[in-house]
């Protein structure tokens, strides 16, 4: 299988993923060429000061600032683990769920930002809806470990801590943030949790059995 055909049944089972790593795409290059990765243009192109939300009213940079980075390692990072761990969710969950929970832990980290986060610092990126499809993931292996492999399950996990550490411990990354959209993603899955995987659907009916809850 060359590159074309698999990114073309990576699409086919993760649409979602790949839309946002596409929107991502062209907003970085849209950031790129005009102006830099700089903090005013950034700024213009949606990023969230919390002031510009809270007293100007500008709430649209809630969503605008989850397709924005700081740079092109910043956004090949984020591409990478979305490319991973979100796609490993959309097939769990379904592409529906899946856009609520990344939407959802989204728009939570931003407000996370918003009132939580120092007022003069600039914030953008989709961590904080990385980290609430990673909260949502981690929610599975509580909840529907029959859907994983004992090795699968401690990888996630300590993928999770790994990750909640940088967050301490590695500066320049919004606490807030990342702390939101894992609560959000979390939370979601006290109540969005599939009876079954998304992908069994296309099962017969015995190979579907390992998976049933």
């Amino acid at each position: 299988m060359n590159y074309t055909e698999y990114f073309k049944e990576y699409y086919k089972n993760h649409p979602v993923t790949s839309i946002i790593i596409i929107i991502n795409l062209v907003m970085g290059i849209v950031v790129m060429f005009s102006g830099g990765f700089t903090i005013e243009n950034l700024i213009s192109w949606g990023a969230i000061l919390p002031p510009l939300i809270t007293e100007q009213g500008e709430y649209y940079r809630i969503i605008t600032a989850m397709a924005l980075h700081g740079s092109v390692l910043h956004f090949l990072m984020n591409s990478y683990v979305l490319f991973y761990i979100g796609g490993h969710l959309e097939r769990f969950i379904g592409p529906k769920r899946y856009l609520l929970v990344y939407m959802v832990a989204g728009i939570v980290s931003s407000l996370f930002v918003v009132f939580f986060g120092a007022p003069n610092v600039v914030t953008i990126g989709a961590s904080g809806a990385i980290f609430g499809v990673m909260g949502g993931l981690f929610m599975l292996t509580i909840k529907k470990a029959s859907w994983f492999h004992p090795q699968a399950i401690r990888s996630i996990r300590n993928l999770m801590l790994i990750n909640l550490i940088f967050t301490f411990v590695i500066p320049n990354i919004s606490i807030p943030g990342h702390l939101g959209g894992l609560v959000a993603g979390v939370l979601l899955f006290f109540v969005i949790t599939p009876d079954e995987p998304h992908f069994t659907r296309y099962m017969v009916p015995g190979a579907r059995d390992q998976y049933m809850s």
